[in-house]
């Protein structure tokens, strides 16, 4: 939404920018919550409307659970710290099935883990309905979903993967199944690549994503919209905006290696 909105005020004259700045800058609060945002979008928000938004994380199991402080340090890139009388751990997922011996032993690591929640009042059963059971034999017990929920002593899987900094703020890396990368024996996320990337000046947007590879498992591949400038001054030379090279080149002071990609896709639109 912020993206959107970054792209609107800058299609606006002058005068437009100046007065709707000055109409942003008299809102109390703006808040960005549940995934991960990109930094180079907040520092941009920032600059237009004066506002450091309020990140916080959140489900619909449990409302709100981590948050930025209201009145207090605001860490870019993080969620902020869990709520008092709720209790977050971050575990690895081969650590799941393991028991809450498991669970305690990884609590003060700081890699890539799963992150569970547990909380008074957090208690509840998913309900849904199969209207195709005649047709498709292959049924998902509302019963056994919500028991693989929750781990054996009470904790909620929320599928989210997280890492906790020095000073104990939550930082979301995204879905599990969906934004963390197996590359070669490292689990990357896709979120925070993308936040590195999008610092490029000449890239407007940017997707990263693991395709798949048969001696690494997955190799991180990049899916960029380039600036409108870039793309007309490269459409002069009938070149492409960015070429993988110079996204290497660009990148190699920034990522470690194993996390710039090696596989580049150039969108001419914007997505959706």
């Amino acid at each position: 939404m912020y993206t959107r909105l970054i792209q609107g005020y800058e299609a606006m004259t002058p005068e437009l920018q100046d007065t709707s700045g000055s109409a942003a800058r008299n809102l109390r609060l703006m808040m960005c919550g549940s995934s991960a945002f990109r930094q180079p979008v907040m520092q941009k928000w920032e600059a237009i409307t004066g506002h450091c938004l309020l990140e916080w994380y959140g489900m619909t199991e449990f409302v709100m659970a981590i948050s930025n402080p209201l009145k207090g340090e605001r860490k870019a890139g993080t969620v902020g710290k869990p709520f008092p009388g709720l209790q977050m751990k971050r575990v690895e997922e081969t650590q799941l099935k393991w028991g809450s011996f498991a669970l305690n032993a990884l609590h003060c690591s700081r890699s890539i883990g799963n992150l569970l929640s547990s909380a008074l009042g957090l208690n509840f059963v998913y309900i849904g309905f199969n209207f195709n059971m005649k047709k498709n034999p292959v049924s998902i017990s509302i019963e056994m979903v919500t028991k693989e929920s929750f781990t054996d002593d009470g904790y909620f899987k929320t599928g989210d993967a997280v890492k906790v900094d020095e000073d104990g703020y939550y930082i979301i890396l995204g879905r599990s199944n969906a934004d963390i990368m197996k590359i070669g024996g490292y689990k990357l996320s896709a979120l925070e690549i993308e936040s590195v990337i999008l610092e490029h000046p000449v890239i407007s947007e940017c997707c990263v994503l693991g395709l798949p590879d048969r001696d690494y498992g997955e190799v991180v591949s990049a899916v960029i919209v380039p600036e409108e400038d870039a793309k007309r001054k490269r459409d002069d030379g009938l070149k492409s905006a960015m070429s993988l090279d110079e996204l290497f080149s660009w990148a190699k002071d920034r990522l470690a290696p194993y996390k710039i990609p090696t596989q580049l896709f150039v969108w001419n639109s914007p997505s959706s």
